[in-house]
């Protein structure tokens, strides 16, 4: 057997979510590859007590969030402390470096260390779930704090590649002239473990939601996943329909906005509840087994999970489409026929004035803050790319006062419900998709793509390095047409 490729893994921490739970993944799938034998240690800025694979994976001072530690060193220093600490790993230096969200300005060191390890001849490995040009303009002031690297965030060589998640981002870089044999789509892999049937659970649940159709939104609260929006299909429901989502926020900047959906739902009796995995003593599988259908209502996504793990536990999807996201599902034939790409409310029903006062706004000061200048028609095409047809404006491209208004207007006046060319959400006819949700995003397919990946890079031939030219890529994000008041 060969020997195997030495693999240093790198995230600022591993608490619960998305990155570190790919990060699970991938060592359980190193686990059991035999055709490309994987050494891998973790480097991270905090290591939890519940993170699977303790002994792979070793706390590096200086690497976690700039704002959650009290000093972040040079890149020069915080470089030479992950060396020693993956030698000592490892047991010789890492034959690549694979860094998770390297450029998501939550560390001021790690875009040089990057460039370091670049200029070095060292393999890298740079996958990206996030970008900072991608409505976080507080990180983007973060990646420009050492201006010896402001300009080195993307580097271009023979030994630097790209892991993009979905081809929104595949097609970015491409446009921005980033080699193809470079930029590789590595989807995060798609897993749930052996689902237990428990009806015990499910039928207690149920019962005490008071279901009869019961849609499941298994988020935690983000302002971008659109609470407001379960809160209409509720407004709208049928007897013994009942919303649900998982988990409460943990940003206490949407406590607020949060308590006052809680608020407006108790006000008005609707058939939703907030946060039962938090409230209710069940297992996130018997809260997926319990659903009729699972409710995505998020106005962006990175990766879009929330579309193919229902396929998993047997259930069908319904909601809001995220076209830029679900494209990649549908090409490999994932059916999602049943999702809506936008919510019409009569423009009657919104007031203007306050809508493009708003957007005005939000919008200048979005741009401001990146140190651009919005285009004089900005405030006009943002708008325009909201209005769902002709005298409507999508639910989704409301704040949360105006979307208030809408459901309050539908709940005192019910025959209101009469001017929208919306009913009640059917649940959509189920199809069983699993197994080729397994086949395409399963975590063997995932290892052996990035095993794959792994050894061409580790053949490739050292270059001299360049980099992205600085700003194009957020060219690339901030454009009006993209602009969502709730993603402010």
């Amino acid at each position: 057997m060969s020997a195997p490729l030495r693999v240093a893994i790198l995230h600022y921490h591993l608490k619960r979510g998305g990155v570190t739970r790919v990060i699970e993944s991938t060592l359980r799938g190193f686990s059991h590859l035999k055709e490309v034998p994987i050494q891998a240690v973790v480097l991270t800025g905090e290591l939890p007590e519940d993170f699977l694979y303790q002994e792979q994976a070793c706390v590096v001072e200086g690497l976690h969030y700039s704002n959650s530690q009290t000093h972040t060193p040079d890149p020069a220093t915080l470089l030479q402390r992950l060396r020693n600490s993956a030698r000592e790993a490892l047991g010789a230096e890492p034959d690549i470096w694979h860094f998770h969200n390297h450029s998501l300005g939550k560390n001021t060191a790690v875009p040089g260390v990057v460039s370091l390890l670049a200029e070095a001849g060292e393999a890298l490995l740079l996958q990206i779930h996030d970008f900072a040009e991608d409505g976080r303009p507080q990180n983007y002031r973060c990646n420009q704090t050492d201006r010896e690297f402001a300009d080195k965030l993307y580097p271009l060589g023979n030994h630097i590649h790209y892991g993009l998640i979905n081809g929104r981002d595949y097609a970015i870089f491409a446009d921005n002239n980033l080699p193809a044999s470079k930029r590789h789509l590595l989807a995060n892999p798609v897993e749930v473990g052996d689902v237990q049937d428990d009806p015990e659970s499910v039928s207690a649940l149920r019962s005490a939601l008071h279901a009869e159709n019961f849609f499941l939104c298994p988020v935690r609260a983000l302002r971008r996943k659109n609470p407001g929006e379960l809160l209409l299909w509720s407004a709208l429901a049928r007897p013994r329909d009942v919303f649900a989502t998982t988990l409460g926020p943990t940003n206490p900047e949407y406590q607020q906005t949060y308590r006052a959906w809680k608020s407006l739902a108790n006000r008005y009796q609707l058939p939703a509840h907030f946060g039962i995995g938090d409230t209710m003593n069940f297992p996130f599988s018997s809260m997926m087994q319990a659903a009729d259908c699972i409710l995505s209502t998020s106005i962006a996504e990175g990766f879009g999970l929330s579309f193919l793990e229902p396929g998993l536990f047997g259930r069908p999807v319904a909601g809001r489409d995220l076209p830029e996201i679900t494209a990649d599902f549908k090409e490999k034939d994932i059916q999602l026929e049943s999702l809506y790409r936008s919510l019409p409310i009569p423009a009657s029903w919104i007031d203007k004035d306050s809508l493009s006062a708003e957007v005005d706004k939000h919008l200048g000061e979005t741009y401001a803050a990146y140190g651009r200048q919005a285009p004089k028609d900005a405030t006009e095409r943002a708008l325009k790319s909201i209005q769902a047809k002709d005298n409507t404006y999508d639910f989704g491209g409301l704040n949360e006062a105006l979307q208030s208004k809408v459901i309050e207007r539908l709940v005192e006046h019910p025959m209101a419900r009469q001017e929208l060319p919306l009913e009640t959400l059917p649940i959509p006819r189920f199809t069983d998709q699993a197994p080729r949700i397994r086949q395409t995003y399963g975590l063997d397919a995932f290892t052996r793509n990035l095993a794959h990946l792994y050894q061409q890079i580790s053949d490739e031939r050292v270059s001299p390095v360049d980099y992205l030219t600085p700003g194009n890529l957020l060219d690339s994000f901030l454009m009006p047409e993209r602009f969502r008041l709730l993603r402010t």
